[in-house]
């Protein structure tokens, strides 16, 4: 039949998140802490019955293919049944598989102009003794002739426009007092962490050297076990994180890899977000979970949930690696991209973080018989692109304010972070960021503005004392968003100011400025 031949021109793709207007519900559908891929909350809800659906055209006669997209979570439904039309027909999706991702149903075919619409239908408890699982989630639903319904990811992050930042290779006995690390000496779960338990390596196999942290059956503060852990003394923010690493085998204890501002020490006076690049469970050493949290209350968790990697982690070394920008994480195992978790900065917190290497005894109870034992890693690398200067925080060396008036502000900044303001004559303020290596930059100013901002405020880039670009930028316009200043060329090593100034009457706001990497330049 003519609809029905293969789509063989240009690809063509409809998306609809639960945002348009051509969105339906009926029930109690309710706001998740989970987001989408585009931003925003994703909606959920644990009612049989209650439906979600959208309308989507298809713009010529012929066969489309039609997919779905909700986030990953461990406690999502693994019954929801999405039903297509023309054709009726209902596909049963276990959404505790496959989120993150767009996940394709199956073809339909339409008349040119007609409505394809996808319901969504939440299937009765599964397992009515827990209340909390089997959630329906929904986000998007997307029609599509051509392409594919989901690009396979890239090996590995693709470094290309990426510099190394930081690296430790562990090829020399650990300097607490000199060197990157503290040691983590908190108590938690069911045992001590101690500095004495991470030691330099030269001989663990298969590498030139490792931090390994012993896992010993040894009464410290209460606890029947110590592990340990390295923390950076810095903190970074978006990037590259990789480590490789040898887990052990047995239970009870509980390897990973993650970033957080925290104290080494358990005292935790600077927690914001936090993201899990892994989390093991060494009884299951095959088993994963990715997780990024916004621990402002309410604490919220964005999580690829437990799965299966494929393969015994404790046999030989692995590879973890994820890369952090303004819309979310992406997960890499072995240079496979296994998750990628929507966390965009304004709806949750995006601060700076330590990187911590660690080994605790947590959930499952140790097997004394199997101790001691040993978790290595070979080496941590951080590599990053864009680079940013703030208002306060660790980016904030270069930032300087001048005039009078200047006060906190009650508007958050950029990732939810602080931000600054003045409304008196002859405010000013000034930031400092350097490109740290070659290339060509675009560079942006973020906004915040409200009733009674400066309509005309003067904002300008420069190297070196000369003026390169200026623009004038509305702050009396409610919202938050970058504002392009231009792009320009830098030798690695050179540093721009970004000046910004009241012309008239009204407030200005301080926050962030940055340098985002658009290619190699000269």
């Amino acid at each position: 039949m003519e609809g029905a031949r293969t789509h063989t021109g240009k690809p063509w793709t409809l998306v609809k998140t639960v945002f348009d207007p051509e969105y339906r519900e009926s029930g109690g559908w309710l706001p998740g802490a989970l987001s989408g891929f585009a931003g925003g909350q994703a909606r959920y809800t644990n009612k049989p019955g209650d439906t979600a659906s959208w309308t989507l055209t298809a713009p010529k006669a012929g066969a489309y293919q039609v997919d779905v997209w909700y986030p990953p979570f461990h406690t999502s439904a693994g019954n929801a049944e999405y039903t297509v039309t023309p054709g009726g027909r209902t596909h049963v999706v276990n959404q505790r598989e496959g989120g993150g991702y767009w996940r394709p149903l199956g073809p339909v075919v339409a008349r040119a102009g007609q409505d394809v619409t996808v319901t969504l239908t939440a299937g009765p408890d599964l397992t009515p003794a827990d209340p909390l699982d089997e959630y329906t989630r929904t986000y998007a639903v997307r029609l599509r002739r051509g392409g594919p319904a989901n690009p396979p990811p890239p090996d590995g992050p693709g470094l290309g426009d990426y510099r190394l930042a930081f690296a430790d290779e562990f090829t020399k006995p650990i300097d607490w007092a000199n060197g990157p690390w503290d040691p983590r000496t908190d108590v938690r779960g069911n045992s001590s962490q101690r500095a004495a338990n991470v030691r330099f390596d030269p001989d663990v196999p298969g590498s030139d050297g490792a931090a390994v942290i012993d896992l010993k059956a040894e009464t410290d503060r209460g606890k029947p076990f110590t592990g340990g852990g390295l923390v950076s003394k810095d903190l970074m923010r978006y990037g590259y994180y990789e480590t490789r690493v040898w887990i052990n085998k047995g239970p009870g204890w509980h390897p990973a890899f993650w970033s957080m501002c925290g104290g080494a020490n358990g005292v935790h006076k600077c927690q914001l977000a936090e993201i899990d690049g892994f989390e093991i469970d060494s009884i299951h050493p095959n088993r994963v979970i990715h997780n990024v949290f916004d621990h402002r209350p309410p604490r919220r968790q964005v999580t690829s949930g437990w799965y299966d990697v494929g393969t015994d982690l404790s046999q030989g070394w692995h590879v973890f690696g994820y890369e952090y920008d303004e819309a979310g994480v992406r997960f890499f195992v072995d240079g496979r991209q296994r998750a990628y978790l929507a966390y965009p900065a304004g709806p949750f917190v995006h601060d700076s973080m330590k990187v911590w290497l660690t080994a605790v005894a947590y959930n499952d109870y140790p097997d004394p018989a199997a101790l001691p034992a040993t978790v290595a890693f070979d080496y941590f690398r951080y590599y990053e692109k864009d680079y940013y200067a703030d208002n306060d925080g660790p980016t904030a060396v270069g930032y300087a304010e001048s005039g009078p008036g200047w006060a906190a502000s009650s508007l958050p900044g950029f990732g939810a972070l602080t931000s600054r303001y003045s409304c008196d004559l002859g405010a000013a303020a000034s930031w400092k960021v350097t490109a740290k290596a070659g290339g060509r930059y675009e560079a942006f100013v973020y906004r915040t503005g409200a009733e009674g901002g400066n309509t005309q405020a003067h904002v300008t880039l420069s190297r070196g004392g000369a003026q390169l670009m200026m623009r004038r930028v509305d702050f009396s316009a409610a919202g938050a968003e970058w504002v392009s200043l231009g792009e320009v060329n830098a030798s690695a090593g050179d540093e721009f100011t970004v000046g910004l100034a009241r012309d008239g009457a009204g407030c200005i706001r301080a926050d962030t400025v940055k340098l985002v990497r658009t290619g190699n330049g000269r």
